[in-house]
């Protein structure tokens, strides 16, 4: 339902140079809005170029139906720290309420498990009842209380790798 790409330096600048520059740079139409935390646009792409073997543990771009569109992105916010990584999506708002957030977030998940070395997922939410986390219940995720964010209060959830059987 929902196709992860990774994001390099390069498809940062086209984000940042504008929807219809990313359009022709990724190879597909984007839908307006598919990006409202634009001010993390720059700092992950300048990050990006800093260390280019970052986008393993960094940002994906949502690819959605046919034909294919960008809806939305997110991604690690880094490589696994002591077993946990972190991870972060958003859904352009008109393609809102179809279970693009879910499977994005579900596809991240398999890659994240797919690294032995990661024992748990971590996620953060503004601090109230929200789409946002009812993605993350739905997918197993358990509420672990308050963090500070950048000097913010948010929801943290955590979801631990499955058993094996």
């Amino acid at each position: 339902m929902v196709r992860l790409v990774r994001v390099d330096a390069h498809l940062m600048d086209a984000a940042l140079a504008g929807d219809r520059a990313l359009a022709g740079a990724l190879g597909y139409d984007v839908a307006p809005g598919w990006a409202t935390f634009t001010d993390a646009l720059q700092p992950t792409r300048d990050a990006l170029a800093a260390n280019p073997a970052s986008a393993a543990w960094g940002p994906r771009f949502f690819i959605a139906g046919e034909p294919p569109l960008l809806v939305g992105w997110g991604g690690f916010k880094g490589p696994p720290d002591d077993g946990v990584v972190e991870l972060g999506y958003e859904i352009a708002e008109s393609h809102r309420g179809r279970g693009l957030a879910t499977a994005a977030a579900q596809a991240m998940l398999a890659e994240a498990f797919a690294a032995e070395d990661v024992t748990a997922v971590v996620a953060h939410t503004l601090p109230e009842t929200n789409a946002s986390n009812r993605v993350l219940e739905k997918l197993g995720f358990r509420f672990d209380g308050e963090a500070s964010e950048d000097g913010e209060v948010v929801w943290r959830f955590v979801l631990a790798r499955p058993a094996s059987d």
